[in-house]
Parts: C-alpha cells; sequence; structure tokens
C-alpha cells in the first residue's frame, strides 16, 4: 500500500468504526507499531486495550473495510 492509501486506510477504519459502534468507543484503530506514521507502519491496532466486544466489532470493520481496498487496488 502506499503512502497516501495507508493513510486514507486508517481514515476510513476509523470512519467506518464510529459508524458502526454509533460513537460508544473511545478505542480506535492506529498505526503499528505504535507512534509510527502510516507511511511506515506495518499495520493497525486497537489505540488502547479493548475488551471482547470492541475488538468483535473492530475486526469486521477491518475485514469490509480491507475488501474495499482490496477490490479497488483489483479494478484500479
Amino acid at each position: 500500500m502506499s503512502k497516501t492509501t495507508r493513510k486514507q486506510y486508517l481514515k476510513a477504519l476509523n470512519r467506518h468504526l464510529k459508524k458502526a459502534s454509533a460513537g460508544r468507543f473511545d478505542t480506535v484503530f492506529v498505526c503499528y507499531p505504535l507512534g509510527t506514521k502510516p507511511k511506515n507502519a506495518t499495520g493497525v491496532t486497537a489505540s488502547a486495550p479493548a475488551d471482547a466486544q470492541i475488538l468483535a466489532v473492530m475486526d469486521a470493520v477491518q475485514a469490509r473495510v480491507f475488501a474495499k481496498y482490496e477490490g479497488s487496488a483489483k479494478h484500479g
């Protein structure tokens, strides 16, 4: 993923997470390793410790957003 795409991907994850959780969670997606910028990130993780419910929502959101980005990469 390019630097710009990584940044857009992270924004999309958090936008979809906020929508899926109706704003109930304080936890958001951040770059992994923690503290890295999107261009140097090797992945994403939760910003804070999260319980099973939050992690399940985050997992579902990540799967949907990844599928969207993966599909657009194949067609674009």
